[in-house]
């Protein structure tokens, strides 16, 4: 299995697709949908950030972003 990050351009497709709460994006390398995970801040935990995750079901690569970063 090819492990390899997503590339710059792959990136910037999902992000875009995250931007736009797509449930389910697609991974842009292999086609396969990816699930998203959202973080919210915790009052209790100050180092949790609202950040949102997507990872591929199939060739499990990820993507993390802040969620202030996400801008349609």
């Amino acid at each position: 299995m090819d492990t390899i990050a997503y590339n710059a351009r792959e990136r910037r497709i999902l992000l875009r697709e995250l931007a736009r709460d797509t449930p389910n994006p697609k991974c842009p390398r292999c086609g396969a949908p990816c699930a998203v995970i959202r973080t919210p801040p915790r009052e209790d935990v100050s180092y949790v950030r609202d950040r949102v995750v997507a990872r591929c079901a199939a060739c499990r690569r990820s993507v993390a972003v802040e969620a202030g970063e996400l801008a349609p």
